[in-house]
């Protein structure tokens, strides 16, 4: 990542983190329950639901606690996203007919939202602190590429859905988007426990295909616009979202090891 976004506190990263999460679960939750229709308004939704959520709770960030406490941020999270998803309820036809799920979708989505916007601006302010201690450049290291697993799994998965339909290319950067995050966490907190070695690059793809033929069932009523069977499709896309995800990581991995053995050799 470049420029204000390798700081997860930012504005823009900021305003990345809300649309991920209101894009990604606004469309998977619907996809899991059965919905097969046209999936522009549902986007629609989410997207004004990210910007506005973004504003308020930025603007409001010393004021609602979030600079103070995770909680904080997780209940004013989950506030607004119930109050947005009300406002949808009432604005967009598509949502209307079903008004507790998107509430209590709002409720997750924007509580998860706030949390992680408090979460981000505690940890890179420990950052910081730290850097200024020591009397060194500030530097994100690994959490500066924290975006990079969403656009990995993205990309994957178009590859391997090969969609046919715009609702299929739609489904698949968000689903793959969603599996690239677990997959980087597969990768930080088990994968790293073996140094994220060689071997666990194949260990990685067979985990992401069997996640990736679970995730090919969000597109069994749009099958017709994928070359290959969703389950076929899904293993493709979770196994290369993984195997690219856990490459990638070893690369840091040995990248920080480098740079550790350099500064004890000073």
């Amino acid at each position: 990542m470049i420029g204000p976004l390798r700081q997860r506190s930012s504005w823009p990263s900021s305003l990345a983190t809300a649309l991920i999460g209101w894009i990604g679960f606004a469309l998977v939750v619907p996809l899991a329950l059965g919905y097969s229709g046209p999936l522009a308004e549902v986007f629609g939704a989410a997207l004004i639901c990210a910007v506005t959520q973004t504003v308020v709770l930025r603007l409001g960030f010393n004021p609602l606690g979030l600079n103070r406490s995770l909680l904080a941020g997780s209940a004013a999270g989950a506030i607004s996203g119930a109050v947005l998803a009300g406002l949808c309820v009432a604005l967009f036809p598509v949502v209307r007919p079903h008004p507790v799920i998107a509430i209590v979708t709002g409720v997750y989505i924007g509580g998860a939202v706030g949390t992680f916007l408090s979460y981000f601006h505690r940890d890179d302010r420990h950052i910081e602190a730290e850097a200024l201690a020591m009397r060194v450049p500030i530097d994100y290291g690994r959490d500066a590429h924290w975006l990079d697993p969403f656009v990995y799994g993205a990309i994957a998965y178009e590859l391997a859905l090969f969609p046919q339909t715009a609702e299929v290319a739609i489904c698949a950067a968000v689903v793959g988007m969603i599996v690239g995050v677990v997959a980087a966490g597969v990768s930080h907190f088990f994968l790293s426990r073996w140094n994220n070695g060689l071997g666990t690059l194949p260990i990685a793809a067979l985990a992401g295909s069997a996640l990736g033929a679970a995730s090919g069932l969000l597109f069994r009523h749009y099958a017709s616009g994928m070359p290959l069977p969703p389950l076929v499709s899904g293993a493709l896309g979770g196994a290369l979202t993984f195997l690219v995800t856990a490459s990638v990581g070893r690369r840091l991995a040995l990248g920080e090891s480098g740079a550790v053995a350099a500064q004890k050799q000073t």
